[in-house]
């Protein structure tokens, strides 16, 4: 900071005729600098043309000045005169006396510009200043380039204009593809709340259907078990499953004993004169061949013959006699046990029943549509419940499957129908649900205007030589080696994530940054991630990858989703500041 000096104008004393020279010496340099800086003084030099009025002479003539923040008064001939009077540094805007203070370019041809007070008159051209109005003590001459460097900053301007005109057409487009999609889910919503509401109304109509046919069912049911027919068919079919038991037990005990039996027909041996063995080995030839009574033929027989028969190899006749079923075989007889009993009751009562008489009206439900069936037959049902409680009509057969606790077809039919609705309803509440939660983009993940959600997993890849990396908008991001080998997966989509973390979605720069992670980890160390810069294009291309820092990826991308129309950017081409 340069101090004021001491004034050697009028009232200056010297008390030490030696010094008397030197100080006239001292006073006439002091003086000279100041006419100097009197036929040069600019209060405007380094002002902005908006701050120019905070500078301006003073409209009543006055002499004084006030410091603009720190409020100190003084001569208004002081400002810019290379010397810091104001605490706040604001007399020196165009000089290097205050550090504090900054110097405004004008640069006439380019844009202006603001640079730091202590590179005034540094003897350095800086390029901040490409008019050179920084440098005018004479140290370096700086020529005027603005019109050059205009030149060429407009031209990579128009440039970068034309790019973000045809890339916000193309982020129109994107745009107008979602809100196409979203009208066509929409419609898809409003048909699915009609839908949803026909199959609620259906299966509440198939669910009472079903009730009316179960309760007619259970009374019937009712009815009948409580009957003495029942008890008696249950006792019979009861004694049929012990008879069929006991019968299987004494089949297996005579094929048993037939075995031992022959088993001592092959062994025996007549040599030994055993008279009692031998008469009992006899019989039972006898009657294995099932050659009737033993008695009758004689008790000598002839030896000879005996031992051939012996030899030969003869069936036991007499024992598949006893062992073949007929016409009753097991099968028959574990049916005729196991019949669901209510069955065999219908069957009885309408064994006589001819179809002529009885059946046109059981097959009424032919002739009518599949949805009306489970109504009719529950009404039927129940006309004909209340008709056998009255008496005016006696039982009426209801179909049934095996078994006592089976349902009748009608509430089969009924059960399945109801079914059927159900999954119905449900499989369209869950598209419902699906198609708008469609509706609800959210703008923190898809945009202000859902233009990022026409670029929802489009892949998008670049070959960097050892190897080649994809990028998937809100999918993942991956490195693939060109010579083979296993993917590594860098991340995956997680959130946008912009630099300066207060900015919020009504913020340009928001969307100029995604993060994915949760990647491959690395090998001692940690998952890996990817950070991805997005700048303005007409294409959506991977520019460039490299390793950050260790397991962290930076991908740059140029998209047309974050080219806004230019009329919504800052058209102000405000000041640049170094600071």
């Amino acid at each position: 900071m340069k101090i004021r000096a001491r004034s050697c104008g009028r009232g200056s004393k010297s008390f030490l005729p030696i010094a008397f020279v030197a100080i006239a010496a001292t006073c006439a340099s002091q003086l000279t600098r100041a006419q100097a800086k009197e036929t040069s003084h600019d209060p405007l030099r380094g002002v902005a043309p908006e701050h120019h009025h905070l500078y301006a002479t003073p409209a009543d003539g006055g002499t004084e000045w006030k410091c603009l923040e720190s409020g100190e008064t003084i001569p208004f001939s002081a400002v810019n005169d290379d010397y810091c009077d104001c605490k706040d540094g604001s007399d020196e805007p165009g000089t290097s006396a205050c550090p504090t203070s900054r110097f405004y370019c004008k640069n006439e041809g380019h844009l202006p510009a603001y640079l730091l007070s202590s590179r005034v008159n540094d003897g350095i051209c800086d390029p901040e200043c490409c008019d050179g109005s920084d440098e005018t003590d004479g140290k370096v001459s700086c020529p005027d380039r603005c019109a050059k460097i205009g030149k060429e900053y407009r031209k990579r301007v128009a440039e970068q204009q034309n790019i973000q005109r045809a890339g916000a057409k193309i982020r129109a487009g994107y745009i107008a593809q979602v809100k196409k999609s979203l009208e066509a889910t929409d419609l898809e919503v409003t048909k699915l709340e009609v839908e949803v509401q026909v199959a609620e109304e259906k299966e509440q109509r198939l669910k009472a259907a079903l009730e009316i046919a179960e309760q007619a069912d259970a009374g019937v049911i009712e009815r009948k078990k409580a009957s003495p027919l029942y008890a008696t068919l249950r006792t019979h079919q009861n004694a049929l499953a012990a008879l069929q038991d006991r019968d299987a037990l004494l089949k297996a005990e005579i094929q048993r004993l037939t075995a031992l039996l022959d088993d001592l027909s092959s062994g025996y041996n007549p040599n030994y004169q055993d008279m009692a063995v031998k008469g009992v080995v006899m019989e039972y030839r006898k009657w294995r061949r099932g050659s009737g009574d033993a008695a009758t033929e004689g008790a000598e027989g002839d030896a000879a013959a005996e031992e051939q028969n012996v030899k030969e190899d003869t069936e036991p006749v007499r024992l598949y006699e006893l062992l073949y079923e007929g016409d009753w075989t097991q099968a028959v007889v574990r049916d005729l046990a196991q019949a669901e009993t209510l069955g065999l009751m219908d069957d009885g009562a309408y064994a006589g029943s001819s179809e002529s008489e009885t059946g046109i009206l059981f097959r009424i439900h032919e002739y009518l549509p599949d949805p009306v069936v489970p109504y009719f037959e529950a009404g039927v049902d129940t006309l004909l419940d209340l008709l056998t409680k009255a008496n005016v009509i006696s039982d009426v057969k209801r179909t049934r499957k095996s078994g006592d606790e089976a349902e009748p077809e009608n509430v089969v039919a009924a059960r399945a129908a109801y079914n059927t609705a159900s999954s119905d309803l449900e499989s369209k509440r869950s598209s419902l649900a699906t198609k708008r939660g469609e509706l609800n983009l959210n703008p923190e993940q898809w945009g202000r205007e859902s233009e990022w959600k026409a670029l929802d997993q489009k892949c998008i890849s670049k070959n960097m030589g050892e190897y080649t990396y994809e990028f998937c908008f809100f999918g993942n991001t991956k490195q693939v080696p060109n010579k083979g080998g296993m993917s590594v997966g860098l991340g995956r989509f997680n959130r946008f994530e912009p630099v300066n973390t207060s900015l919020t979605v009504s913020d340009d720069a928001f969307f100029h940054r995604q993060m994915y992670d949760k990647g491959q980890r690395c090998w001692n160390g940690p998952e890996r991630s990817s950070i991805v810069e997005f700048t303005c294009g007409t294409e959506n291309e991977l520019l460039d990858v490299f390793e950050a820092e260790k397991c962290i990826y930076k991908m740059k991308v140029s998209t047309p989703a974050i080219c806004l129309p230019l009329e919504e950017r800052h058209a102000n081409a405000k000041p640049k500041d170094e600071l």
